[in-house]
């Protein structure tokens, strides 16, 4: 006989079934908003900028120089036994004169002559003044190198040498003739000389260009550092102007400025081959990015965030972290909670820089979908509270940049700045404006404009 089934049969089934539920219902109770995906547009940023740098050397420090290193006996020769049956000696008599002319450097070397000539049945003496003028045509190697090559281009006797004895001539042209000869050996060679130890051109180059690489400290304030991020580096011709050797050292690079702690030093590439550019006036426009790292963000965000309680009626909770990261363009703000609710809570707003406060806020700051849909369901009170207003407030404070204060250190840095002894730069920021802000996968981009005018003067040659 078949029995039929008590309906008590079902209640082992239905007692873990209804467990079951408690346990899902449970478990959903416990469950977090899902983490807002992290993505981020790609952009290519353009930033290139190109620095005019005007160098100026005054004629009078490299007459100086050339002066003393230049001066007392200038040549000898001390026997007849040569083919020219004379004795000279050759001191300077007055200053080097220097001129610039294109590519020739052209020099004016004032000479007192002691003369002896051997005129057979006795010696003459005399004394006499003469001015050569020598040349210098200079090139710079693909590698930036100097090379010269100094001539002698003329002469003109200042007083030509005179002897007592009656009826007795020297050959004051042979004599002019022989120390061109002699002072294209000596003389032309001592100038090469100089200008090769003076102007180390290359070396200088491959310091400047090394240097460009290291990041430099422009405030100390915002924890902002200048990376040049150098392309290309080339040079104008010599000119001169109102007593002064000009030339304009023009650098193309990719500038940024980083908020945090000091970024390494990018990889240093080969000094570019020399190239002649055409001269540009003093005036730079950079165009350069700082960028704010989510580190660093996230680390003000943290000073200003962590602990703060928030309450509604007898429930509270405390803030234990905050990760910021981006989505598109738009910001994603991670806060981790405890308390009444333990769990992370994402808010999402767009940064948007505000020219007429010089600052980045977050706009419009909300609630994920899946966030704003969870709390309604779990953690509600929440969504009443303080909490999304104190976020938005302190998220602004840490994205403060204010570019006025930044100006200031900028133009502090250029007012009279020492790259190597006897060389300074002197330079005047007279505008930084915002051109552009987005979000990568690093962290805050802004896109700045600045505007102004360097100059490098170098007073004191090596």
């Amino acid at each position: 006989m078949n029995s039929i089934s008590s309906p008590f049969h079902l209640l082992p089934v239905c007692a873990c079934a209804f467990a079951l539920i408690v346990l899902a219902s449970g478990c959903k109770t416990a469950q977090q908003p899902a983490r807002a995906m992290e993505s981020y547009e790609t952009r290519q940023e353009d930033n290139t900028s190109k620095i005019s740098i005007p160098v100026k050397i005054t004629v009078a420090d490299l007459e100086l120089e050339v002066n003393r290193r230049l001066s007392g006996l200038i040549y000898e020769d001390k026997t007849f036994d040569d083919g020219d049956d004379l004795k000279i000696k050759a001191t300077k008599r007055d200053r080097i004169n220097i001129v610039i002319d294109s590519q020739l450097v052209k020099y004016r070397v004032p000479l007192s002559l002691q003369i002896q000539y051997n005129a057979g049945f006795t010696t003459l003496e005399a004394t006499g003044d003469i001015a050569l003028h020598f040349k210098t045509q200079y090139t710079i190697n693909p590698d930036w190198s100097l090379q010269t090559i100094t001539s002698v281009e003329g002469y003109d006797w200042l007083q030509k040498p005179r002897v007592k004895m009656v009826g007795m001539n020297l050959p004051v042209g042979f004599i002019a003739d022989m120390l061109m000869k002699n002072g294209k050996k000596t003389i032309a060679k001592a100038i090469d000389d100089q200008v090769g130890e003076q102007l180390q051109l290359e070396s200088i180059m491959k310091d400047a260009w090394r240097n460009m690489f290291n990041p430099v400290l422009i405030s100390p304030e915002y924890k902002a550092w200048l990376l040049v991020n150098p392309q290309r580096i080339s040079m104008a011709p010599l000119k001169m102007q109102n007593n002064e050797i000009t030339t304009t050292i023009v650098v193309e690079s990719k500038p940024t400025v980083r908020i945090g702690e000091k970024p390494a030093t990018p990889s240093l590439s080969s000094l570019p081959d020399f190239k002649y550019t055409p001269a540009d006036n003093e005036e730079f426009v950079v165009n350069l990015t700082a960028e704010i790292s989510y580190r660093e963000a996230e680390q003000m965000a943290k000073k200003q965030l962590m602990g703060e309680t928030f309450s509604q009626g007898k429930r509270s909770v405390k803030v234990e972290d905050v990760q910021l990261y981006g989505q598109g363009n738009q910001l994603i703000v991670n806060t981790r909670l405890s308390g009444a609710y333990n769990g992370s809570i994402y808010l999402t707003g767009k940064p948007v820089f505000y020219a007429d406060r010089n600052k980045i806020d977050v706009e419009d700051l909300k609630f994920t979908l899946d966030t704003e849909s969870f709390l309604h369901r779990s953690a509600g009170w929440l969504l009443q509270s303080t909490f999304k207003r104190k976020i938005q407030e302190n998220l602004d404070f840490l994205l403060d940049l204010n570019l006025k204060d930044l100006q200031t250190q900028l133009q502090q840095q250029l007012a009279d700045y020492q790259i190597a002894p006897g060389i300074r730069m002197k330079g005047q920021l007279s505008q930084l404006q915002l051109q552009n802000a987005f979000l990568t996968a690093d962290g805050f981009n802004v896109q700045l404009g600045l505007k102004g005018k360097l100059n490098v003067w170098i007073s004191q040659l090596n």
